[in-house]
């Protein structure tokens, strides 16, 4: 059974021939388990990650949070989005979109609030591009 603590060792000690594969198996069992009671112990390694400037562990986490949270998962995804490790962001973006898309009314709503916070309002504003037309 996969666990948060198993995605965090396989995160930080990868094998020598892992290509991230591994890391996203254990990913995909953690959201097919859509156990919220994991999302803060996903929400404190990101947090970690972040300050390592680690967007590999970012985007992994990022995914599991996105998939077990959905569409309430969005202000701590916007938030990691605007800390720039010096990446592409392309994963975490697409997260950010699939959520915007699949819940546009609720994203909407949080995408409202968050543009009232300096922090992440550019990119509430860019993720709200992509909101349908009311």
């Amino acid at each position: 059974m996969a666990s948060v603590d198993g995605l965090v060792q396989r995160i930080d000690e990868p094998e020598e021939d892992d290509d991230g594969t591994e890391v996203y198996d254990i990913v995909d069992d953690l959201v097919a388990s859509r156990d919220a009671a994991l999302l803060p112990a996903l929400e404190a390694h990101l947090d970690r990650y972040l300050g390592e400037g680690n967007f590999f562990a970012r985007d992994a986490i990022a995914t599991a949070l996105a998939r077990i949270a959905g569409v309430e998962s969005l202000p701590v995804l916007l938030h990691t989005a605007a800390r720039d490790l010096g990446d592409d962001q392309d994963g975490l973006s697409a997260e950010i979109l699939d959520l915007v898309e699949g819940a546009p009314v609720r994203a909407r709503h949080i995408l409202t609030q968050l543009r009232a916070d300096p922090k992440v309002r550019a990119k509430a504003m860019w993720a709200a591009q992509f909101l349908p037309d009311r």
